[in-house]
C-alpha cells in the first residue's frame, strides 16, 4: 500500500452505503457519497420568488480506520458538498470533517467539524424522516460547526455524548434576530467565544413492535464580545449567549415497520447593545410506516412559538404539517415526494422572516454509493 493511500486510510467510515476499497492488516478505507435531483414548486423559493426549480447536488466522502492496539483504533472522516449548479458557481465546501480515536466498547473521541451533542436528540424527528421540511420545533438549531471536541458512548442501550466548542470566528449559527419590530430567522456567520453541549438517553429493546428510545440534551454558546475602535459590536459579534434544550422520544424503527417520534424544545438568545432576550419553544410529532419492500409514508405536525418579553414586543406562532412518501427501490436508489402545509400560522409570518410560507412541494431522486 502506497504512503498516500495509507494517509487516506486513517479516515473512518460514517456512511452506511460507503464501499470498502481497502481492508488489510487492521486498516480500512471506504468511499461513499450521493447524487440527487429535486424539483421544487415556487413557494419553496429555491430559485427565487415564486419560481419552480430543479435543484441538483452531490456529496463525496472518504472514511477510514486503522488499528493501534487491541482496543484502540485511529479514525477520521471527511465529506464534501459539491457545487449546486443553480448557484452559478463551481465550489466545493467541507460539510463534515473530524479525526479521533475509537475505544471499541468504551466510546469514541473526535475533534473537528460536526454537529454538537444536542443533535442526537433532534434526530428523533428532524432529519431522520423528512428530507427538506419537518424541522420546525427549534428554528434556531445550528448546522455542523468547526471547533468541536466530542466524546460519544453508545452501548448496552445507554447513549451519552458530551462536546466542547472551542473559540472560532465565522462559524455558522442558527439565530432568530430582532429586525425592525419583527424577527429574522436563519443561519449567520458568527464569532463564538466557546460553548458546550451534552446528551443522555436510553433505548429499551422490543417494546411491543420496536425499540423505545428516550433522550435529553442541552446546548450553550457564548458569543465574542469584540468591539471596534468606536466601541461598537460588529455584525459577527452581536449575540451574547445562545441556549437550547431538547427532549425526544421515539418508538419503532424507520428501517421497517411503525415509527413514532416526538420532540420538545426550549431555547433563548441574549444580545449586546440592550436588545431584549428572544425566547423560543416548540415541538414536533411524526408518525409513519415503512414496508418490507421499501415504501414508507410519514406525516408530522410542527410548532414553533417565538417571542420577546415586553409590551408591544414581536411574537409569532409558526405551525406546519409535513407529509413524506419515499420508495427505496434498492439500497442505492430511492425516489420521494414531500409536501408541507400551513396549519394556521400567525398571519404576519412571511418569507421576509426567513420562514417558508404557503404550500411547499418537492419530488426527488437520489443515488447513493
Amino acid at each position: 500500500m502506497k504512503k498516500s493511500l495509507l494517509a487516506l486510510a486513517v479516515i473512518v467510515a460514517a456512511s452506511a452505503n460507503a464501499a470498502t476499497v481497502y481492508d488489510k492488516d487492521g486498516t480500512t478505507l471506504a468511499v461513499g457519497g450521493r447524487v440527487q435531483a429535486v424539483v421544487y414548486n415556487g413557494n419553496a423559493g429555491k430559485a427565487g420568488d415564486h419560481d419552480a426549480n430543479l435543484n441538483n447536488s452531490a456529496r463525496l466522502n472518504m472514511a477510514g480506520k486503522t488499528k493501534l492496539t487491541d482496543w484502540v483504533s485511529a479514525l477520521a472522516f471527511t465529506e464534501w458538498e459539491m457545487a449546486n449548479g443553480n448557484k452559478g458557481s463551481d465550489t466545493v465546501s467541507t460539510r463534515e470533517q473530524f479525526v479521533g480515536l475509537d475505544f471499541a466498547d468504551y466510546g469514541k473521541l473526535v475533534l473537528g467539524k460536526t454537529y454538537d451533542a444536542n443533535k442526537a436528540v433532534y434526530s428523533t424527528t428532524s432529519g431522520v424522516v423528512f428530507d427538506d421540511w419537518g424541522a420546525r420545533a427549534a428554528l434556531t438549531y445550528t448546522d455542523r460547526r468547526n471547533g468541536q471536541i466530542q466524546y460519544t458512548y453508545d452501548n448496552y442501550g445507554v447513549f451519552a455524548k458530551v462536546a466542547y466548542q472551542i473559540a472560532a470566528d465565522g462559524i455558522e449559527v442558527g439565530m432568530v434576530r430582532p429586525v425592525a419590530g419583527a424577527f429574522k430567522t436563519g443561519k449567520i456567520k458568527a464569532d463564538v467565544e466557546g460553548g458546550f453541549s451534552g446528551a443522555l438517553g436510553y433505548t429499551f429493546d422490543n417494546v411491543v413492535f420496536g425499540p423505545l428510545a428516550i433522550k435529553a440534551g442541552y446546548s450553550y454558546l457564548k458569543g465574542q464580545d469584540d468591539k471596534d475602535a468606536l466601541g461598537n459590536h460588529s455584525a459577527k459579534t452581536f449575540f451574547d449567549t445562545y441556549k437550547n434544550g431538547a427532549f425526544g422520544v421515539s418508538w419503532g424503527s424507520i428501517a421497517q415497520g411503525l415509527y413514532f417520534g416526538a420532540l420538545l424544545t426550549r431555547g433563548s438568545e441574549t444580545f449586546f447593545n440592550g436588545v431584549k432576550d428572544i425566547k423560543q419553544k416548540g415541538y414536533e410529532l411524526v408518525a409513519g410506516y415503512k414496508t418490507d419492500f421499501g415504501l414508507g409514508a410519514y406525516v408530522g405536525y410542527n410548532l414553533s412559538d417565538v417571542y420577546q418579553k415586553g409590551e408591544n414586543a414581536p411574537k409569532y406562532i409558526f405551525r406546519r404539517v409535513p407529509v413524506y412518501v419515499n420508495y427505496a427501490i434498492n439500497p442505492h436508489f430511492n425516489v420521494w415526494t414531500e409536501a408541507e402545509f400551513d396549519a394556521d400560522s400567525d398571519k404576519h409570518v412571511t418569507k421576509t422572516s426567513g420562514l417558508d410560507t404557503g404550500t411547499l412541494l418537492s419530488l426527488g431522486a437520489r443515488y447513493t454509493f
